[in-house]
């Protein structure tokens, strides 16, 4: 958020476009974050209201919810304010305010960047090309899992238990591992 908030002050002073334009009606969703709305006097949704006004129940009354929405988060203390969109999409009433739901809900779902789609693609072509004549479709689907997700902690013994299970044999696999 600040990386965007930077952006566009670097946008108003040097008219560079770091974003397209479907990417800064989106980020002006961000700006329906309790924390920054109650800040915020001059924000605008109507943009990414038409933009997005096929997946609201109402957008007519978008600008009279976010006037409620403004005055909810003001009467409340600064400290029980959400200030991210997932405590935000926690805290709000859909039978409320069911436009700013939808476009907290869709502000939520946006990717930040497309790092993590441009890592899970790389990796996919570095395990295809390496075993490219061997492999099936849900193996490599598999591989690419776990290389995307190498951080993750895995417990070998439950993985051998869960593959026991499910492939029953006659040779006891307790013996091999140990």
């Amino acid at each position: 958020m600040a990386t965007y908030a930077y952006c566009l002050h670097l946008n108003c002073i040097t008219g560079v476009l770091c974003f397209s334009a479907i990417s800064s009606k989106a980020c002006s969703l961000l700006g329906l974050v309790p924390s920054i709305v109650v800040r915020d006097l001059t924000l605008q949704l109507t943009d990414a209201a038409q933009y997005y006004e096929k997946f609201l129940p109402s957008p007519e009354l978008i600008d009279t919810e976010l006037c409620r929405w403004k005055q909810r988060w003001q009467k409340c203390a600064a400290e029980n304010r959400p200030s991210t969109c997932a405590t935000a999409m926690k805290a709000i009433d859909s039978l409320e305010f069911p436009n700013i739901a939808d476009l907290i809900r869709i502000v939520c779902t946006i990717p930040v960047s497309s790092c993590e789609c441009e890592r899970s693609a790389s990796a996919l072509l570095r395990l295809h090309t390496w075993s490219r004549a061997s492999m099936g479709q849900e193996r490599l689907s598999a591989l690419a899992m776990l290389h995307v997700h190498y951080g993750h902690h895995i417990d070998l013994s439950e993985v051998v238990d869960k593959f026991s299970r499910k492939y029953p044999r006659r040779l006891e696999l307790d013996n091999l591992l140990s």
